[in-house]
């Protein structure tokens, strides 16, 4: 229908995380490759066209499935319908992945400080698994995800993440929710990344210079965090950054 840019995807997974958030698994009729934090684009037809936006995917590439951790933006052109996909329902989605927001293995800096606001966290859910199944508990890099939401209920990976971080001495998870008047009894952290982030790279030891920084979500949260790691030393080189929308 929409010729060789396109293939089809079947539903084969959804949890409802929390409002307007869910978790989705998708089955492409033919296997896409990609690297651990790129970015798929998935459409749905609408008025004889196809709509059209990237999403990162939180699978690993070992999985054979696409893992998408989604939200239903009002008024958005797109994710409101994705909202609507039943399981066993279909959808389009481009055969090639793409984005430059991958693990750094090549710099040669040890430590990995991935910070995340709500779904900007399914890069890196795809890069812990990817990690897990390929070096287990032999790996070489320490990695803490920093990840924040309004209220624990919007922390869609918190079980497994915290599962991992257990699991692997090289592995800390660090959940926080910004709007905890909406969350009484979240025994975690409190405040949005930026309250927290310095306490945890000063908590971990992390020098500017053997670190690699990543920022994925909320725009105004990388715009503030790009200001918390200059100060702490840290080389635009050593930053990564994938912004979910416009900076307003």
């Amino acid at each position: 229908m929409y010729g060789l840019k396109h293939i089809r995807g079947i539903v084969s997974e959804r949890r409802d995380v929390s409002g307007e958030l869910w978790i989705v698994r998708v089955r492409p009729e033919e296997k896409i490759s990609f690297a651990p934090g790129q970015y798929v684009t998935v459409g749905l037809p609408a008025d004889s066209k196809l709509i059209e936006r990237p999403y990162s995917v939180a699978s690993s590439p070992e999985e054979g499935e696409l893992e998408f951790f989604l939200e239903a933006v009002p008024g958005g052109k797109l994710s409101p319908r994705l909202y609507e996909v039943p399981v066993g329902g279909e959808v389009y989605v481009r055969p090639s992945a793409k984005g430059r927001f991958t693990f750094d293995d090549g710099s040669g800096n040890r430590n990995h400080f991935m910070v995340a606001t709500v779904t900007g966290v399914a890069p890196f859910v795809g890069m812990i698994r990817s990690l897990a199944a390929g070096q287990g508990s032999a790996m070489p890099h320490q990695v803490a995800i920093l990840h924040s939401a309004s209220a624990s209920s919007e922390l869609g990976y918190r079980n497994e993440l915290a599962g991992l971080a257990e699991r692997y001495s090289w592995f800390e998870y660090i959940p926080t929710v910004s709007r905890p008047w909406l969350d009484p009894g979240w025994p975690g952290e409190r405040g949005r990344v930026e309250d927290v982030a310095r306490k945890y790279l000063d908590t971990l030891g992390w020098m500017a210079s053997s670190a690699t920084a990543y920022l994925c979500g909320n725009p105004h949260m990388i715009r503030n965090m790009e200001g918390i790691l200059e100060r702490a030393g840290f080389p635009k080189a050593s930053v990564k950054e994938e912004t979910y929308w416009p900076a307003s």
